[in-house]
C-alpha cells in the first residue's frame, strides 16, 4: 500500500517549474485560495527563505514569531505589491536571505530585536517578489494571491512553532542543539542552492 502511494504522493508534491506559478483563473475563491497556499509550499526558493526564518526565531527566542509575525507579514505583502517592478530575478536574494537566518539560528546568539525584526522584513519583502515575480497588477486573482501570503506566512510559523513547543516540552539541552543542526543543514542547503543559481 505505502509503495503504491508513495510514487501518487511524490507526483503532488513535487512541482514542475513550468507549472509553478500558473493559476486557475476559472476556479472559485476558496480553491483559488487553496491553490494560492501551496505556492510556498511548492517552490524550493519560498521554502530555503521562509523555514530558516522560523528555524532562526523559534531558536532565538520561544516566543520569537508571536513578536515578530507583524514584521513578516508587512514584508510579505509589500513584496508582493513591489513584485511588478522588479526587473531582474529576486530568487538568489530570497535564498541568501535563507541563507543569513540559517546561519543566525545555527549560532543561537541573542540577537537584538531590532536585528530580527528587520531580517524578518527583509525575508517577508524579498519572499513576496518571489513568489509573485512576472505576474502584473491585477493577474493573480486577489484570492490567490491571498492564500499565497497566507501559506508563506504558514510556512515559517510552522517552523517556530515547532521549536519553541519542543523547547517549551523539554528543557534539554539537545532540543535546541537539533534545531541548530537543522539551520546549518538548511544552510548548506540555501548555500548550494545560491551557488547554482548564481553559477
Amino acid at each position: 500500500m505505502t509503495r503504491r502511494a508513495a510514487p501518487v504522493l511524490a507526483g503532488v508534491i513535487l512541482p514542475t517549474d513550468a507549472a509553478a506559478h500558473a493559476f486557475d483563473a476559472g476556479a472559485d475563491a476558496y480553491r483559488q485560495i487553496i491553490e494560492g497556499a501551496f505556492v510556498p509550499l511548492a517552490d524550493p526558493v519560498l521554502l530555503l527563505a521562509l523555514l530558516p526564518l522560523g528555524l532562526a526565531l523559534g531558536i532565538w527566542r520561544t516566543d520569537g514569531l508571536s513578536r515578530l509575525w507583524p514584521a513578516l507579514a508587512v514584508g510579505l505583502v509589500a513584496g508582493a505589491a513591489a513584485a511588478p517592478f522588479a526587473g531582474v530575478s529576486v530568487a538568489p536574494a530570497a535564498i541568501l536571505a535563507g541563507l543569513a537566518l540559517a546561519l543566525m539560528g545555527a549560532a543561537a546568539l541573542r540577537w537584538p530585536v531590532w536585528l530580527m525584526a528587520t531580517a524578518a522584513t527583509a525575508t517577508g519583502l524579498v519572499s513576496g517578489m518571489a513568489a509573485f515575480e512576472g505576474h502584473a497588477f491585477g493577474e493573480i486573482p486577489a484570492p490567490v494571491a491571498l492564500g499565497t501570503l497566507a501559506g508563506a506566512l504558514l510556512v515559517a510559523v510552522v517552523a517556530a512553532g515547532l521549536v519553541s513547543f519542543t523547547r517549551d516540552a523539554t528543557a534539554a539541552p539537545w532540543v535546541t542543539l537539533a534545531w541548530r543542526i537543522a539551520a546549518s543543514w538548511l544552510a548548506a542547503i540555501a548555500l548550494m542552492l545560491a551557488a547554482l543559481r548564481l553559477a
